[in-house]
Parts: C-alpha cells; sequence; structure tokens
C-alpha cells in the first residue's frame, strides 16, 4: 500500500513537472527565431565594430583593431560630431515641436466641439503617408521656382523665395517642418488617448475651489497626465534618432554636411566607403546615446508613477 501511493506520488511529481514547464517548448521557437534575428546579428555587428574590415578589400580579410575605431570617431573624426550636432538639432527641434502641438490640438480637441471627429481622422492621414513619399512631396512644396511654400511667401509678400533644400541654414529646418507634419498626428492620438483617460473627480473638485483653466491644466492636468507625456516623448525621441527616408529624399545630408544626421553618416560610411567596422562602431555610439536618453525619459516615467 505505502509503495503504491509513493509510485502514485513519483507519476504526479513527473506529469506536474512537465505540466510546469511545457510553456517553455511552446515559447521555444520563437526564442530562437529572436535569436536569430535580433541577438545574433547585435553580438555580430559589436564583435565587428572592433575590426578593420573594407568591403573593397574584403579579400584580405578583417583585421583586428581593438578599440581604434572608437578612439578614432572621437578623437580625429570631426564630420562625426557635425553629424551628432545635426542630430540633436533635429531631434529636440522635431519632437519638442511634435509634442507642444500635439499637446494643444489634444487639449483643444477634447472639448465638445462640432466636427471634432471629423477633423480627428483627417488629422491622422499624415502619420500613415511612407516616409519617402513625404520627402517627395515635400521636395515638390519646397521647388524654389514652383514650390507652393515660396508661392504663399511670395502671394503674402513675406518673402521673394526661399532656397529651402539649397541654403545651408534654410535645409535642416525644411527637414524639420516636414518630420513635424507628419508626426504631430501620433502625438496628438497618444496624448489624447491618456487625457481621455484621466478621472474626472479631480477636474471637478478643482472647479469647486475656484481654480482657473491654467491652474487646473498645471497642477491636474500634468501630474496627471506626465506617464503618458513621457512614454510619447520616449516613443518619438527613439524613432527621430533614425531619422534617414526623409532626410534621403530631400537633401541626401547636404549643401555640404548642413543636414547630414548619424544615420546617414553610418549609411554613407557603410554602402558608399564599404568601411564596415567603422560603420558598426559609428552604430553603437548611436546606440548608447539613444538608451542614456530613453533611460531618463524611462526613469521620469518610473517616478510619476511612484
Amino acid at each position: 500500500m505505502v509503495k503504491k501511493q509513493i509510485l502514485k506520488q513519483v507519476v504526479y511529481r513527473i506529469k506536474y513537472k512537465k505540466k510546469k514547464y511545457i510553456h517553455f517548448w511552446f515559447l521555444l521557437p520563437c526564442f530562437v527565431v529572436v535569436c536569430f534575428l535580433i541577438i545574433f546579428p547585435l553580438l555580430y555587428s559589436l564583435h565587428l565594430s572592433f575590426f578593420s574590415w573594407n568591403l573593397t578589400t574584403a579579400y584580405l580579410g578583417k583585421k583586428f583593431v581593438g578599440l581604434e575605431n572608437f578612439r578614432s570617431i572621437f578623437l580625429e573624426d570631426a564630420r562625426f560630431w557635425r553629424t551628432l550636432e545635426n542630430t540633436l538639432i533635429m531631434v529636440s527641434l522635431a519632437v519638442g515641436m511634435e509634442f507642444g502641438a500635439g499637446l494643444g490640438l489634444a487639449l483643444l480637441l477634447i472639448r465638445q466641439i462640432a466636427g471634432r471627429k471629423l477633423f480627428s481622422v483627417l488629422f491622422l492621414i499624415p502619420m500613415m503617408v511612407v516616409p519617402v513619399v513625404v520627402g517627395m512631396v515635400w521636395r515638390l512644396l519646397y521647388h524654389t521656382s514652383y514650390g507652393l511654400v515660396n508661392f504663399f511667401l511670395r502671394l503674402c509678400r513675406i518673402s521673394s523665395g526661399v532656397d529651402w533644400l539649397g541654403d545651408a541654414s534654410a535645409a535642416i529646418f525644411a527637414i524639420i517642418i516636414a518630420d513635424i507634419w507628419q508626426w504631430t498626428p501620433l502625438m496628438f492620438l497618444i496624448l489624447l488617448g491618456g487625457l481621455l483617460s484621466l478621472p474626472k473627480e479631480p477636474y471637478e473638485a478643482a472647479q469647486l475651489d475656484g481654480a482657473s483653466a491654467t491652474q487646473i491644466f498645471r497642477y491636474v492636468t500634468v501630474p496627471l497626465l506626465k506617464s503618458i507625456m513621457a512614454i510619447a516623448l520616449l516613443l518619438r525621441t527613439i524613432d527621430a534618432f533614425k531619422m534617414f527616408d526623409k532626410i534621403w529624399m530631400l537633401t541626401q545630408g547636404g549643401p555640404g554636411l548642413a543636414t547630414e544626421n548619424t544615420p546617414l553618416y553610418i549609411y554613407y560610411k557603410a554602402f558608399r566607403y564599404f568601411d564596415m567596422g567603422y560603420a558598426t562602431a559609428l552604430s553603437y555610439i548611436l546606440l548608447l546615446i539613444v538608451s542614456v536618453i530613453a533611460t531618463f525619459l524611462l526613469r521620469s516615467l518610473f517616478v510619476s508613477t511612484e
């Protein structure tokens, strides 16, 4: 009798262990795919960043140089610092203005005004357009002779015309304007969803206390919406650091280096000069910069939710 009970317990434990770990077997195919498509390329590219490997002389093989690629980037590559400056300018101005415009529109359309649903739907259209197409459209709009932007500037007698894509001082703002046009709807959508999810009780209490609209926004809306704001800024900032399509279609980094950002510089290094080791080192430096900024935004998100 005792042996039968022991045998039953052993059988039960074996079956329980099988059931306990069975979900790992279901996850295994996904894990293999993730390893193959994400983890392996990351590790291989990190390995490649410590080598000097030019595809024009690929028959010579890879030469291990250690941290030489990183040293050259930080101490000798003036072009990297220029492209990083352009990247930070584009990201800060574009994301900042998209956030401000998106928040303003969300606060406006949360009110019961006529046609707000129709406007909300129409306002999302730019976000659905492929970035390459956005670049092509804005290239036509910025055309010096027959572009609509210069046409309205002349019509309003503001200017006789601006060489938006040929003037070094104007080209970077031309790209930022195109990016704002496309991605402000994303900020609007996230922030509008956040505003609609806020509880009504704090607003009712603030109104009973006689708080003004500015005070309600500052002391009620912003604290309650802080986590949503952090998420919106995090998503858009990470995406803005990867901006490539619009720059390529509008200026290809010109005139000179006026609009060349770090992703475009990495592209040139990898696929124009074929210096794969140097290009991967640049990629990891950009990854580190984005990770630091993302960590800061995530910390602000967690602090706001505590």
